[in-house]
């Protein structure tokens, strides 16, 4: 069972229960975010060594279930920093509450001594069931998946916590409670690791990979060639929309208002009054998110100097770009490729050197 932290503060421990049942998918989601933060981390000057490690946590009586195959450290369970319960599949409310007053038997004490110690766990889809099971639910908001909420909810509250039952908020996919994690479904499983490492000493790692792992407006967007509308949702082509589709299918070229305002039919002013209005911002303010959105994934992607992202996304004045990037992003050009970069160095892209960290931790 765990113990006091005597792990380097450097790597991120991160235990994951396994046994008969468990959830792959669920499981492997949250090894593929910390595979991807190892990778990054490889990229980055003096990155050879894994700053995450995972431990697959086995039920003693269970040990002839094979978790995915992602090999993890062989390392005990010691100085955990993360938790992550995967659920199970299981088909009805009273198997899923036998299963975790087996696993409270073993684990309830080692998660109540976690999070005691300022631990953070993950229950993943009905893996919940155990933390209500250990009275860890109570007084807690979580993220339900439907079909075994009132089992857990009924759970929470047999569990003999002397506070308030837990409180269901149906309309969340996934939920953070203080030092918890839960979510509703299998799919929000990497929505919801990804908050929770951002929230650990590897927070920029687990931002720079979620960057690339989950869906983003802005991204999609700058990486098409044929774009819409930021939010992906086409709208009804009056004259604001054609001034946001100039806008966006002219975006690399010198803004001009009166340009703008013949595309959409519509004088200046008018231009001016109602994007306000409508949007809550103007036509070259929304040009410029569009543009930045465009320089951070090619400061992500790409070994182009900042003068030449300048220059592609439509700023001849690098001066004027950094200015209008640090205003927007909150940090510089260069501090945001520093911190969030999606690359290797220029030997590992051409060969010339492996890239460490990818297989998992060693």
């Amino acid at each position: 069972m765990p113990t006091a932290k005597t792990a380097l503060p450097s790597c991120l421990n991160v235990g994951i229960l396994w046994g008969h049942g468990s959830i792959a998918s669920t499981a492997a989601a949250a090894v593929d975010a910390l595979r991807a933060m190892n990778m990054l981390a490889a990229m980055r000057p003096g990155g050879a060594q894994p700053v995450v490690r995972w431990f697959w946590l086995r039920m003693p009586q269970e040990r002839d279930a094979a978790p995915p195959p992602m090999p993890g450290a062989d390392l005990g369970p010691e100085a955990l920093d993360v938790v992550v319960i995967p659920g199970w599949l299981v088909p009805t409310g009273p198997q899923l509450r036998e299963i975790s007053r087996r696993y409270s038997e073993h684990y309830g004490a080692m998660l109540q001594g976690h999070l005691q110690r300022g631990g953070l766990v993950a229950a993943l889809f009905n893996g919940s069931s155990l933390l209500a099971h250990c009275g860890l639910l109570a007084g807690r908001k979580a993220a339900l998946p439907w079909v075994f909420a009132p089992s857990i909810v009924l759970q929470s509250s047999e569990s003999g916590a002397r506070t308030a039952d837990v409180a269901w908020q149906r309309e969340r996919t996934w939920q953070r409670d203080g030092a918890l994690w839960t979510t509703a479904s299998l799919q929000d499983t990497l929505a919801a690791m990804l908050d929770l490492l951002a929230q650990t000493p590897a927070a920029e790692l687990a931002q720079a990979a979620s960057h690339a792992l989950r869906f983003d407006p802005q991204r999609q967007l700058t990486a098409t060639t044929a774009m819409e509308t930021p939010t992906g949702h086409p709208l009804a082509a009056g004259a604001l929309e054609q001034a946001r589709r100039w806008l966006q299918d002219h975006r690399n070229e010198p803004y001009s208002l009166q340009a703008t305002a013949r595309a959409a039919a519509t004088s200046p002013r008018s231009l001016l009054r109602w994007f306000a209005q409508v949007h809550g911002e103007t036509p070259q303010d929304y040009l410029h998110r569009l543009r930045i959105a465009q320089a951070q994934a090619l400061l992500q992607t790409t070994y182009l100097t900042v003068d030449d992202v300048a220059q592609q996304c439509g700023y001849n004045d690098t001066g004027s770009f950094r200015k209008v990037f640090t205003r927007v992003a909150g940090v510089t050009p260069g501090a945001y490729r520093q911190r969030f970069k999606l690359r290797t160095s220029r030997k590992q892209w051409l060969g010339r050197q492996g890239l460490p960290g990818t297989d998992g931790p060693v």
